[in-house]
């Protein structure tokens, strides 16, 4: 699959999956989760994806990064409410992968239904020079492996 071709509405789009059990302190005044937490959701999957690249590459005899990620845009779509009590799971996708950033789509799904996705560009911070940096090619390869398209 192309990034040209991803389907960012349907589950079998993503390799990588981050459960969130929804709360109440989720909820706008109209009841349905509102637009921050499912930042937060979106937020969430992002770091879990992070972090089990540190500790697979640990794991290897690796190094881990010394660097960190930052944002530099982000869109949502939200599609459908998420009514409380539930859970919902976060599907993620790496659709690109540059010199110092990457492309990745997220798919925030309940047991029934896409409700929300997102795009994002994360680049790799050295927070040293405070400025973006290269992304070291053993973490390329984990990103690919485990979020990367097919």
């Amino acid at each position: 699959m192309s990034e040209d071709d991803f389907k960012a509405e349907e589950r079998a789009s993503y390799r990588r999956w981050s459960r969130e059990i929804l709360r109440y302190s989720d909820l706008d005044p109209v009841g349905h989760v509102n637009n921050n937490a499912f930042g937060q959701f979106i937020e969430n999957s992002r770091t879990v994806l992070f972090h089990h690249a540190n500790e697979t590459i640990r794991a290897a005899g690796g190094q881990p990064m010394t660097y960190d990620w930052v944002i530099r845009r982000i869109e949502y779509d939200y599609l459908r409410e998420v009514r409380y009590p539930g859970e919902i799971e976060v599907g993620v996708a790496i659709t690109r992968i540059g010199n110092s950033s990457m492309i990745m789509r997220h798919g925030v799904f309940t047991a029934d239904y896409c409700a929300a996705t997102s795009i994002g560009v994360s680049v790799c911070f050295d927070l040293n020079t405070r400025s973006s940096t290269s992304i070291p090619d053993q973490y390329r390869k984990v990103f690919w492996r485990v979020a990367g398209l097919e």
